[in-house]
């Protein structure tokens, strides 16, 4: 049995384009990593981000709880990244459905250890979400005050994306009616 299936079922949806994985994972905020684990795998959902000169997916947890027992090196890992879009109806209740845009990356973990590496990496995560923030509102973060943050990368053996947009044949599309924030 292979480690994994790198077969996509529906190939009218599959997503070869390398430019639609890295813009998914660039415009992307948060990541799922499916981490092996004997019995179920653990599931860690963190905020990410993509180093493309590296080919790594990375993010960070707390040492503190599953996460810091489980997410260590070498250990295979699978991330999920997904976007929905509009639900659509058709003549069919069969036939209803949703938009969507994923993309699954398989690879190894990686903890980062090195001071520097991981401070790289948290500049990384500050340029993605906060480099909007006027840097003369806060104080820039110390290498002390970072160490607590455990920072993974997970180099990227293999991947893949699909897309599903509304049909042509579909009699009507809508969001869903629930906000996207808490």
């Amino acid at each position: 049995m292979e480690d994994y299936s790198k077969k996509v079922r529906r190939k009218d949806r599959q997503e070869t384009d390398e430019a639609f994985l890295i813009e998914m994972l660039e415009k992307s905020p948060a990541c799922s990593v499916a981490i092996e684990k004997k019995g179920f795998p653990m599931m860690h959902v963190a905020f990410f981000v993509y180093d493309e000169a590296n080919k790594e997916i990375i993010f960070h947890f707390s040492k503190h709880g599953y996460a810091g027992q489980l997410i260590t090196d070498g250990k295979k890992a699978c991330v999920s990244v997904y976007k929905y879009g509009k639900l659509y109806t058709a003549a069919k209740a069969v036939d209803f459905g949703c938009e969507y845009q994923s993309v699954i990356i398989y690879g190894k973990i990686r903890i980062v250890s090195h001071e520097a590496e991981h401070m790289a990496a948290m500049e990384m995560f500050f340029n993605k979400f906060f480099s909007h923030i006027p840097e003369n509102t806060f104080e820039a973060m110390t290498a002390a005050q970072a160490k607590p943050i455990y920072v993974a990368k997970i180099k990227i053996d293999d991947w893949f994306g699909k897309e599903h947009l509304v049909p042509d044949g579909a009699l009507d599309a809508f969001y869903y009616p629930a906000s996207p924030v808490i």
